[in-house]
């Protein structure tokens, strides 16, 4: 085996921009999250080493550690550029979304047709790069560039040489590297917050604060086992999901394996040849035996017999599938498309193993991808290097603490006078200076902001654990609160899994008309299929219909039983839920393990199987009955009528499918023919006998049009995404209310005719097709020409009883569908639409949060709008085209920005086009925030690629998206994005309650800086730990809102309400703080600090200069401000319930109030000699400074509480939203002047103009 080459559309980047950029070839099909953008070289001389060495000892490991925290700085720092990559010793990689890596360079020993090599290396997101011809190239097998024919002929026989290979390709192993504990303790430490507290604590032992040291370092020191204990048990849980090591049957060079027929034939006599070897030791070219229940360790191909597999650990996907053996043909190996059913995923679960010679000849499996190189490899590396969100509330929260730790400066240059005075009079000394100023950083910066902020979301994924809705990933639950676009798969998440067959509608030849016609429906399957219809007979010719006398309609019940690929498990029907209810219809018995299905003496041989292809939109197997053969066809009606002969298929061929799928039914065609030898799949699939149609009912799971309908009140704009007909798709979000009822639906498809040699797209009205789009602007037109001269239309396609009995039938389905969902009938809640439209809901209950002033609290942008006269719904062929002009012609840009605006349904897309989708969807706002829900099946890429994706899965956790949902319908999305905006509006509450909690405390010591004077230890210990930290974590336990409003939370802390409620509230604590000081200083009865303990003698003490008025007086206002602060931030509605719905919540505010003020109220309780106070003050050699608080005056105090308490109310309640809303009217004028859309489709094109 040798690694592959690159082929001529592999990129390469050769940019000469920097004199040491190196050139790479990225593997074939790379990861986003891997892509490399640019590689720098680099190395290390020695004076530059010694240097950095030197600097890092002189500074105590302080520019180590800025070092560590800042690339560029150790580059500039450590390293130098160089041009010769023989002299490099490092590389800087950067990534697609800019993010820098520093990797050392390697040397990897290879072993090529037994000539050993050794060449510079290196690993990149676990992507391994060598380095050949003057380039980085990725090692990769060869066999996604080759032909199922060649894989068998040059593979079929196992590995031969595997030391070898194992130089090239490595061995399976797909653990993740170890992180030892005490690793993952130092990056805990070393980071700039917990250094912090480190300095903390050591400078508050200096201050002989010993108490509250001991206990913010025993806080920290459970905080950092707590995270290390999470992020131990994260990466373990992680590990335990990758990582396998099983003893596995491996075959290697095994010269009794032989191709006969174009099949493997493999002779029993390769069990004496088999190896037990670790599941860590197989190689790319490995022959595996396939076992029951068996997990799958690595990406294999099935070489022969067939097997069951559960892919929900991988995909979701709940439901097994049937893998069968890989077949020589020339189709190209793809694992992620066509070669889907013939290969086997790491991780994977063998259910069942099949064969007619099982136990006596092996079930082989070839290895053709080994470690993080596999399908499994490939989500574990998007789970441990994820796309760097746009979610600013952490990166805005880091900038908001710079700027409160500045604040301690400003502080320290007030009192700097004060204290320089003090110093000449020898009343302090500079090192006491120094130490009151890191002091103040200390109190800026709270400890326990972190913690406080983790609080929401941890409260958050307790609740939604609760509900069945378990994460991987708890940064994605804030996130969730900010979504504005939801996207659903359709079978399986909107709709039922399973399909109902609902009748089959065959073809004949009509005597009376002369021509070939749809028969009448045929409701009744397993009675009427296989009546004669003597309207209808077969004598038209055996030049179409074959050598048969077997009519339409028996034809199509031989397809039912024979054209799929199910098994049985334990006696139960295994496969496609589709198939399983086509197959049920027939009464006939499945024998899979001779490949056969018969009912009574009636045996249908299948004799081979072409398994479904999404390219091909189709499946057929050729059969054997009564020693005749034939070959069946299933798939698309699209793909069919292009394989059938054209005599055979009814002009009303379209008008017959357009009504079923208006209807909501998913529609299959069916076609055959005779044959006289078993032949390959191309001349097997063509001049078929068109047969009919199979119509299968999908119904709505009961809860989805409710569903939708609250995320389209709440202005959450809902896209169906789908791999299902466009038909089908129009019919089912109509049915869901996905697209309103008032509403017309446009349909962007590929047109019939090209224009000058190239494909375009019409946008057609779905209902009257004489009605299009303008394709510059996606407007109506009003000029439209009529269409009437349809060559499909038949006057006699529905006699008036054929019509009237059809419409019975349908309506009985469509009543059903209308009872799921709810009480509100269908033509209620359009007339309800069509009288009021949401966005004027949205326009009212707006007003609504302004008259209680919670506008504030909302984002400042526009809904999206459900009121528009038209949606648009698009085909995956049409959005292809769209996608592949992008960036080369700006007229198809502009078109696709405004496809992506106004586009709900997106039909007959392909896993990888889900996932562009989604990406291109994130792009069209900045505030545009994308959720997926699917049930995992093919959305695997398009749930990763989204904001937030839920897996709907009976696995507790799947890492194919970040939210697993137990619950199997969409119900789960509603409680996720009020449990997200509940989690973020706590967030943010608990941020400003901490910001202003650190204020209010900068604001008392710089206050008793003045006086020379600090709080003491257990008045920082109280504080801290008997009204902050309660306070702050019970806020947390406030539940979400039961509605899910029609409004956004706001997600940036660096905002107009977030900025005013902060600098508003800091003024008018520290206002109040100072008026109370002041206020103090003027009363009779006061005496200074300094003046007391210079009389006591112990001016020099800095400890005992903590008893004064001044303490007290202002520690136990503070107290209160603290209090009043948490309620004023409490807010609820419209995304959190009301403050006092959180019982402990409200249990801790009452014991604080009742506790702050017995101790104010009550001098003389006891807590004066444990705190320090001071109430009145004797000397013994001055008595003119003999003072006594005056008890009238601490009632004063309490008034003003009561006035701080009132206005700081006010404040949040009334100034903040009213200013905001000011602002916001000032900024929105303001921007209409200068319109600008956010849409990067279109922008480019208006800078172009």
């Amino acid at each position: 085996m040798k690694i592959r080459e690159s082929n001529d559309n592999s990129e390469k980047l050769l940019s000469k921009l920097q004199y040491n950029q190196v050139s790479f070839q990225l593997p074939k099909e790379v990861q986003e999250e891997a892509t490399i953008k640019q590689i720098l070289s680099y190395n290390s001389p020695v004076y530059k080493k010694l240097l950095y060495y030197s600097f890092c000892i002189l500074t105590c490991g302080i520019g180590y550690l800025f070092a560590r925290w800042n690339l560029s700085l150790k580059l500039a720092m450590l390293y130098s550029q160089c041009i010769n990559i023989d002299q490099a010793t490092h590389l800087v990689i950067t990534s697609l979304e800019n993010e820098k890596e520093l990797i050392k360079i390697g040397l990897k020993k290879m072993c090529v047709n037994k000539n050993e090599k050794q060449s510079k290396s290196f690993d990149y997101r676990l992507y391994t790069y060598f380095y050949e011809d003057e380039c980085f190239k990725a090692i990769e097998t060869p066999f996604q560039s080759l032909t199922h024919e060649e894989i068998i002929q040059n593979y079929c026989r196992g590995v031969e040489s595997p030391d070898e290979i194992a130089t090239q390709f490595g061995y399976n192993n797909t653990t993740i590297p170890d992180k030892s504990t005490g690793k993952i303790l130092i990056d805990e430490i070393l980071t700039p917050f917990y250094l912090f507290q480190i300095f903390s604590v050591g400078l508050w032992s200096i201050e002989e604060y010993y108490e509250y040291a001991v206990v913010i370092f025993l806080t920290s020191v459970i905080s950092i086992l707590v995270q290390l204990r999470e992020t131990k048990q994260n990466f373990q849980k992680l590990r335990k999901m990758t990582s396998q090591d099983s003893v596995e049957h491996i075959f290697r060079g095994q010269n009794n394996i032989k191709i006969q027929n174009k099949n493997i034939i493999v002779d029993n006599s390769v069990m004496n040849n088999r190896q037990k070897l670790s599941s860590k030791a197989i190689l790319p070219g490995d022959l595996i035996e396939v076992r029951d229940d068996w997990t799958v360790p690595c990406d294999c191909i099935l070489l022969n017999g067939s097997c069951i597999i559960n892919e929900s650990m991988l995909t979701g996907e709940s439901i097994p599938i049937i893998k069968n053996p890989i077949q020589l043909n020339k189709f190209i190996y793809s694992p992620n498309d066509d070669s889907k059913s013939i290969t086997l995923f790491a991780g994977t679960k063998c259910l069942e193993c099949r064969h007619p010679e099982k136990g006596q000849v092996p079930i082989l499996a070839l290895a053709v991808q080994t470690g993080f190189q596999t399908i499994k490899g490939q989500l574990v590396r998007s789970i441990l290097y994820p796309k760097p969100t746009t979610f600013s509330f952490y990166k805005d929260s880091l900038s908001f603490i710079a700027v409160l730790a500045m604040m301690s400066f400003v502080g320290f240059s007030l009192t700097i006078k004060d204290q320089i005075d003090e110093l000449k009079e020898d009343n302090t000394t500079i090192f006491q200076m120094i130490i009151n100023s890191l002091d103040l950083i200390t109190i800026t910066v709270p400890p326990a902001l972190p913690t406080c902020l983790s609080i929401g979301v941890s409260f958050a994924l307790s609740r939604l654990s609760k509900k069945s809705i378990y994460c991987i990933s708890p940064n994605k639950v804030n996130v969730a609160g900010k979504i504005t676009i939801m996207c659903f798969d359709k079978t399986g998440t909107l709709t039922e899994d399973g399909l109902d067959l609902y009748g089959v509608r065959s073809i004949g030849y009509n005597h009376k008309k002369s021509k070939i016609c749809f028969q009448d429906l045929i409701i009744n399957v397993k009675e009427e299929l296989q009546t004669p219809n003597v309207m209808y007979s077969m004598n038209l010719g055996q030049n179409i219909y074959g050598q048969t006398q077997l009519q339409p309609t028996q034809l199509i019940l031989e397809i039912m039983a024979s054209c799929h690929g199910l098994a049985k498990v334990n006696n139960n029907l295994i496969g496609d839920p589709l198939e399983v209810k086509m197959f049920e219809a027939t009464n006939f018995e499945l024998d899979d393990l001779h490949n056969e299905v018969f009912k009574d003496d009636d045996r249908i041989q299948i004799l081979k199987r072409f398994d479904f292809s999404s390219t091909l939109q189709r499946m057929s197997v050729i059969v054997s009955r009564n020693n005749k053969l034939r070959v069946h066809v299933k798939g698309s009606p699209e793909k069919l009528r292009e394989l059938c002969n054209p005599v055979t298929v009814p002009r009303s061929f379209h008008k017959i499918l357009e009504h079923y799928s208006k209807m909501g039914f998913r529609v299959l065609a069916c076609g055959s023919k005779m044959i006289e030898n078993e032949c390959s799949r191309d001349k097997a699939e063509c001049n078929l006998t068109f047969l009919g149609f199979l119509i299968m009912q999908n119904k709505l799971k009961p809860v989805t049009r409710n569903i939708i309908q609250t995320l389209q009140d709440a202005m959450i704009r809902t896209v169906m995404v789908t791999g299902d007909n466009v038909l089908t798709a129009i019919s089912v979000a109509r049915q869901c209310n996905l697209v309103q009822p008032n509403q017309r639906i446009f349909l962007g498809d590929i047109a019939e005719e090209k224009l000058d040699g190239k494909n375009h797209i019409t946008w057609k009205d779905f209902d009257m097709s004489d009605k299009v789009l303008n394709p510059e602007n996606l407007s109506p037109e009003l000029d439209i020409k009529d269409d009437s001269g349809d060559e499909f239309e038949t006057p006699e396609l529905f006699g008036q009883q054929e019509k009237q009995y059809e419409q019975q039938q349908l309506e009985i389905v469509i009543e059903e569908n209308d009872k799921i969902a709810g009480s509100q009938s269908y033509e209620n809640r359009k007339t309800m639409n069509l009288k009021k439209s949401k966005y004027q809901s949205y326009k009212e209950q707006e007003e609504q949060l302004k008259a209680e002033n919670l506008d504030h609290l909302i984002d400042d942008q526009d809904p999206w709008k459900t009121d528009q006269p038209f949606v648009v719904a698009i085909s995956g062929k049409a959005f292809q085209l769209l996608l592949n002009q992008i960036d080369t012609n700006p007229k198809a840009r502009r078109l696709f920005g405004l496809m992506l605006e106004k586009a709900q349904i997106f039909a007959r897309m392909k896993p990888e086009q889900k996932a562009q989708l989604i990406t291109h969807l994130q792009k069209i706002s900045r505030k545009a925030l994308c959720g997926m829900c699917g049930d995992g099946a093919n959305d695997c890429g398009a749930l990763k690629a989204a904001d937030i994706g839920i897996s709907l899965s009976d696995a507790e956790a799947s890492i194919a998206a970040p939210f697993t949902s137990k619950i199997q319908n969409i119900s789960c999305v509603v409680k996720l994005l009020r449990e997200g905006r509940a989690s973020l509006v706590t967030s943010f509450q608990c941020f400003k309650y901490m910001a202003l909690y650190s204020m209010i405390q900068f604001c008392t010591v710089t206050l008793l800086y003045f006086t020379l004077s600090n709080m003491s230890s257990l008045e920082y210990f109280y504080i801290d730990l008997f009204i902050i930290i309660p306070l702050a974590g019970t806020m947390g336990q406030t539940k979400a809102y039961k509605k899910l409003t029609q409004f956004q939370p706001g997600s940036n802390l660096i905002s107009f309400p977030v900025l005013l409620s902060v600098i508003g509230q800091t003024l008018i604590q520290i206002g109040f703080q100072t008026f109370v000081y002041f206020f103090m200083k003027n009363q009779s009865w006061y005496r200074s600090g300094v003046d007391i303990h210079k009389d006591i003698g112990d001016i020099d003490d800095h400890l005992a200069m903590e008893s004064c008025y001044e303490n007290t007086v202002l520690f136990l206002f503070a107290n209160f401000q603290y209090v009043f602060q948490c309620v004023a931030f409490s807010i609820g509605k419209p995304f959190r319930r009301e403050f006092y719905t959180n019982i402990y919540f409200t249990i801790w505010i009452t014991i604080a109030m009742i506790f702050n003020s017995y101790i104010l109220l009550l001098q003389k309780s006891g807590f004066q000699d444990i705190f320090g106070f001071m109430f009145d003050y004797e000397s013994e050699t001055n008595s003119n400074l003999n003072s006594a608080i005056d008890e009238e005056w601490m009632f004063w105090l309490f008034g003003i509480m009561f006035i701080n308490l009132i206005t700081t109310i006010i404040f949040e309640k009334y100034i903040v939203p009213f200013t905001t809303r000011f602002y916001r009217g000032k900024k929105r004028k303001l921007l209409k002047r200068y319109k600008y859309s956010e849409n990067p489709y279109l922008n480019d094109q208006l800078k172009q103009k």
